[in-house]
């Protein structure tokens, strides 16, 4: 067999790989986007549709300047969410956890 037809087997059989892995990523209600490390950031894009990661480590010192503006830490089962143009965040409370209201919505369980 040729290199050229042995390259397109294998550029055929990685395409249809990837279709079955969509259709079946698609049957499922979430995903994972990412995973967030020690020291690594993510942000909200100014207009409020993208999600960056960032290539460089947090310094403890930009931790505790970012604390002294008012960072807090985010709970674990926290929704962000955006609707009419607008993000949100809705965190547990005493009485309910804030994945309740999004449950259908994830394959996790919190």
């Amino acid at each position: 067999m040729s290199m050229s037809k042995r390259s397109l087997m294998a550029a055929t059989a990685a395409v249809l790989i990837g279709l079955s892995s969509a259709a079946i990523a698609q049957s499922k209600k979430s995903s994972q986007v990412t995973t967030v490390g020690e020291g690594e950031a993510m942000m909200i894009g100014p207009k409020g549709q993208h999600l960056h990661k960032s290539n460089i480590k947090i310094t403890a010192a930009q931790h505790e300047a970012a604390m002294k503006k008012g960072a807090r830490e985010i709970k674990a089962g926290t929704v962000i969410y955006k609707q009419g143009g607008k993000l949100y965040m809705l965190e547990d409370n005493a009485n309910e956890k804030a994945s309740q209201s999004f449950q259908g919505n994830f394959d996790v369980d919190y």
